[in-house]
C-alpha cells in the first residue's frame, strides 16, 4: 500500500514514474493515487461515449483585485458555478447550431485542481474533455470569432460574478495544450494522460480549509 499523504490521510502518495502502465510527469512526484485514478476514469469514460475526443489544458486566472477579496466560501462555490455556466453555454451553442442541421452532442468532462502559488494565493488548472465530433479544436484566446476558449472565459467571468470583457479573457493557455484521443489508440491516450498528470501532483495542494484541492466530472 502506498503511503498516506501526511496533509490529508484520506489520500495516498504515488512515487512510481508510471501509473497503470502509463508514464506520468515523474519530476513532479509524488502524485496522489486517488487523483491519478480519477483522471484515468474520466478519460476512459469519455472514450466509452465517443470514438474521438478533444482534450486540452486551460488555466483560468483570478485577477489580484478579485482574489484579494475572495473568501473561503467564494472559492468553495467557484468551481461548481464555473462548471454549471460552461455546460449551459455549450448546450446553448449546440442548440443554436442544430437549427442549421444535425450536430453531435457532448458531455463536458473535466479534471481540475486548486493549488497555492508562491504568493500564497489559490490558482486553478483544468483539463477539459469533449466529443471531438462536436468540437474539433478550442480556438484561439482573444479571437473575435466565437470558440471554446471564449466560452470558457465567459463561464469563468460568470463564476466570479463579473460582466464579461472579451478584451481581458482571464484564462491562460500553456504551450501545446491540445490532445486528440482516439478509441483504440493507446498512444494518444498515454500522451493526454501524461500531460494531465501534472494536475495530480501532491505539491502545492492545500488541505484543511474545507475546500477541495482536486475534482473531476462524475458523468
Amino acid at each position: 500500500m502506498s503511503p498516506r499523504n501526511p496533509f490529508n490521510p484520506n489520500l495516498h502518495l504515488h512515487f512510481d514514474p508510471s501509473f497503470n502502465g502509463m508514464s506520468i510527469q515523474a519530476e513532479f512526484s509524488p502524485m496522489v493515487t486517488e487523483y491519478l485514478e480519477a483522471l484515468h476514469v474520466t478519460l476512459k469514460n469519455a472514450l466509452r461515449d465517443y470514438p474521438r475526443v478533444l482534450a486540452f489544458r486551460v488555466d483560468p486566472v483570478i485577477p489580484t483585485a478579485i482574489s484579494d477579496t475572495m473568501t473561503v466560501e467564494d472559492h468553495r462555490n467557484l468551481i461548481p458555478k464555473f462548471n454549471s455556466s460552461l455546460k449551459s453555454i455549450i448546450q446553448n451553442d449546440l442548440e443554436r447550431r442544430r437549427r442549421s442541421g444535425w450536430v453531435p452532442g457532448t458531455k463536458v468532462r473535466y479534471v481540475w485542481c486548486r493549488e497555492i502559488g508562491t504568493n500564497g494565493k489559490p490558482h486553478y488548472h483544468f483539463f477539459l474533455i469533449l466529443n471531438r465530433d462536436a468540437y474539433h479544436l478550442p480556438g484561439r484566446v482573444g479571437s473575435p470569432n466565437e470558440n471554446l476558449f471564449n466560452r470558457i472565459s465567459r463561464a469563468w467571468y460568470s463564476a466570479l460574478g463579473v460582466e464579461w470583457n472579451p478584451q481581458e479573457p482571464w484564462i491562460h493557455v500553456p504551450q501545446n495544450p491540445v490532445y486528440w484521443i482516439d478509441r483504440g489508440d493507446p498512444q494518444s491516450f498515454q500522451e493526454a494522460f501524461y500531460r494531465a498528470s501534472y494536475l495530480c501532483k501532491a505539491e502545492t495542494k492545500q488541505y484543511g480549509l474545507g475546500l477541495r484541492a482536486f475534482g473531476s466530472s462524475r458523468n
